[in-house]
């Protein structure tokens, strides 16, 4: 460690952001909804950290912009366009790169700097969460697809054009297909394992 303690403190002392240290442990004992893992809470604070040199610039943050922006940014295809942009906007990118964090160096922060525990979680409907994430992310991933299909002409409607993705599940007998949501509340995919 070092005279910060590890790199978390030092990121959040060097960019005046030191109150994030509440809302990690807020967020890491589920005290704001769900329980986040090491890894989701290291994309929250590298999300964060982008957010908030994009408002000093001047960029839009709404409508999930910074985190898409960090998704393309630590994405292999997209990752120096994205660069170049933020770049041209003013934002100190590779210093901002330099500083996200990995989930080791947050469980590290919260376990030794903070000196946080916390009690196994309990048992939990996982699944339902898991698959909520994923179409998500999904969504968030087909975003600048769709964006860019706009802005050619190739889709139009009267307002603004959003992915809108749902997971569907399959009976492989019937071959009856419903949203995983739907064959949830239902506890069922189809009728005819009761024909």
């Amino acid at each position: 460690m070092t005279d910060h303690g590890c790199k978390v403190c030092r990121v959040l002392d060097e960019r005046d952001a030191a109150h994030l240290d509440d809302e990690l442990v807020a967020r890491w004992h589920g005290e704001t909804g769900e329980r986040m893992g090491y890894r989701r809470l290291a994309d929250w604070l590298n999300v964060t950290l982008l957010r908030r040199e994009m408002e000093r610039v001047g960029l839009p943050t709404g409508g999930g912009e910074a985190r898409s922006r960090y998704e393309r940014l630590t994405g292999e295809a997209t990752a120096d366009a994205v660069r170049r942009l933020l770049r041209q906007e003013g934002v100190a990118v590779d210093a901002l790169a330099d500083d996200f964090v990995s989930y080791s160096v947050v469980r590290t922060h919260l376990r030794d700097c903070l000196d946080e525990e916390r009690d196994r979680s309990p048992p939990s409907d996982w699944e339902a969460d898991r698959l909520a994430d994923l179409e998500a992310y999904a969504a968030s991933e087909a975003a600048d697809a769709i964006r860019s299909l706009v802005n050619k002409g190739k889709l139009s409607a009267g307002g603004d054009v959003e992915p809108a993705v749902s997971i569907r599940v399959r009976c492989a007998a019937c071959g009856t297909t419903t949203p995983v949501d739907e064959a949830l509340a239902a506890g069922a995919v189809c009728d005819c394992r009761d024909a």
